[in-house]
Formats: C-alpha cells, structure tokens, sequence
C-alpha cells in the first residue's frame, strides 16, 4: 500500500476584479492553486519520518524542537525567507524556531539533508496545478478544489494501474475543512466521473480509498512530519509553472524533487503524468 501525503500552495478562492489594464486577477488570492501528493510505502512510514525529526533536530536545535510543533514545521515559503536572510536580503515573516536555524547557521545543511531525503526515499510524486486566471479566460466552470483533486486522483489511479501494478493507495491530509467539506457533498464522485467519461484510457478508481485520511498533527506526529514534504513539493511546483521553467534556488530543492514525479506510462514524461496542469495549457514548462 502506497500512502499519499497531500498538501498545498496558493488558495481557492474565485474571487476576481478587473483591474484597469483589463486582465482579471484573483482579489486576495494567488492566481494558482498546486495540489501536490507525496507517495511512500507503508513500510518506510517511521524511517522516513524519523529521518526528517532527526535532520531537523540537528539543524533548528535541541531548544527550538522543544517549542510548539509550528516553529519549526518545513515549510517552502519559510525556507524561501530564510534563504533571503541569509543572502542578506528582506526576509518575510518566519516561526521563532526558525531564528534558531540562522542563529546557528544551518540553513544550508538542513536543505542538503532534505535533499538527501529525497533522493534516499525516491517518493513516487504527483502535483496538480489550477491555472484560476485561465479557467476564468475559458469560462471553466469547475471548482478549483474539484479540478484539483479530481486531476491528483486520476493522475495517481493510471500510474497504479499502468506503471505499478499490484499496489493500492491511501491518502493523507491535514484536517482541512474546504477539503474535507467537499468530500463529504459527494461531489468528487461527479468529478471523477466526468473526468474519465473524457478519457480514452479509463483510471481504475477502485486501487484508491475513496476519501483522504485527514490526520490530527498533535495525535499523529509521525504523520505530521511526513506531510511537510507534499508543502515543499506543492511550493516548488507553484512556482516551476509561475516562471515557466526549472525553479533557481537551493531553497526550492528542485533538483532532487523533480526526479521524483511519476513519469506518464506511455511518453515517460513528467508532464502530464506526475505533474498535470488545468486547464491545459497545450504547451509544458520544461522541468529540466
């Protein structure tokens, strides 16, 4: 059984203006949503979590891992302003125990550990990127939610069943009430069915349980260090596609997550297999 862990960059919201150049843009909300799912087996569930404790505790410290689980949870975006800081540039907003990481100088050690981790664990990876600003332009009409999920579990359900055969798979959120709400209304189940009625090779739904497991992070600490990963990998992808091409930067790990993304069963690319984009805009970005 592969365990998916899921997490995102961006938001959902719809709410756009029409600013005087005439382009409609989100109003207090990003112009993409990625979804991204970071797969591993059951079996590597506590080596892979207590790899990253144990890669963390020697890069924020003994005193910062001590303090409340949110002062030093991985994320892209606080280890993008740590990267800043340390090259002497502004620096957002950033946990107190990351204060603790650039006290002692480890910024770079800790992304070389996380890089390690990567290509030590090989996870199976997806993402899915909502271009909102293009399904407005196409009048799309589906949710931004729907479009993301429905996309991550197709993408998943034909790798299983085209590329790893024998294997099922299990996803894992943070609780989450959009995400779970939409669960709940039954409509993923139009969603996918939508999905695949336009689908010449038709997805094997059945290899997936039906509905995310949404994890309490004081209760599953195991869990909860594992679901840091899909936040790095959601934040990487967000902005692969804002720049249209490879990220630069150690800080977006790049270089050791992009080898992860299940390759599409027939073109052995990643685009369209492990990273699909909706609505599609024709033309990839280059991952390399």
């Amino acid at each position: 059984m592969l365990l998916f862990y899921v997490d995102e960059s961006g938001g959902t919201s719809m709410s756009f203006t029409t600013p005087r150049h005439g382009r409609t843009r989100p109003q207090g909300s990003s112009d993409l949503f990625v979804l991204a799912a970071v797969g591993i087996h059951d079996s590597s569930r506590a080596r892979l979590a207590l790899e990253l404790r144990e890669a963390k505790y020697r890069c924020f410290g003994e005193g910062a891992m001590d303090r409340p689980w949110n002062d030093t949870e991985l994320k892209g975006t606080f280890l993008a302003h740590v990267v800043r800081h340390r090259d002497g540039e502004r620096m957002g907003r950033i946990p107190a125990g990351y204060s603790a990481l650039l006290a002692r100088d480890k910024v770079d050690e800790l992304l070389h550990n996380l890089g390690q981790i990567f290509a030590k664990f090989r996870p199976l990876v997806f993402a899915t990127v909502v271009d909102k600003l293009a399904m407005v332009e196409r009048e799309d009409t589906s949710t931004v939610i729907g479009a993301a999920y429905s996309r991550l579990y197709e993408r998943v359900a034909l790798t299983l069943d085209q590329v790893n055969e024998g294997e099922g798979g299990l996803f894992v959120a943070d609780q989450q009430d959009e995400h779970e709400a939409y669960f709940r209304s039954g409509a993923m189940k139009g969603d996918l069915d939508e999905l695949a009625a336009r689908r010449s090779t038709k997805p094997n739904f059945r290899l997936l349980i039906d509905k995310p497991v949404w994890i309490d992070s004081s209760l599953s600490t195991w869990d909860r260090e594992l679901i840091q990963l899909p936040d790095l990998v959601a934040y990487a992808t967000y902005e692969w596609y804002k720049i249209g091409g490879p990220p630069q930067g150690a800080n977006f790990l790049w270089d050791k997550i992009e080898p992860c993304f299940a390759e599409h069963w027939n073109t052995t690319k990643v685009q369209r297999g492990g990273i699909i984009v909706h609505p599609d805009p024709g033309r990839y970005p280059p991952v390399a």
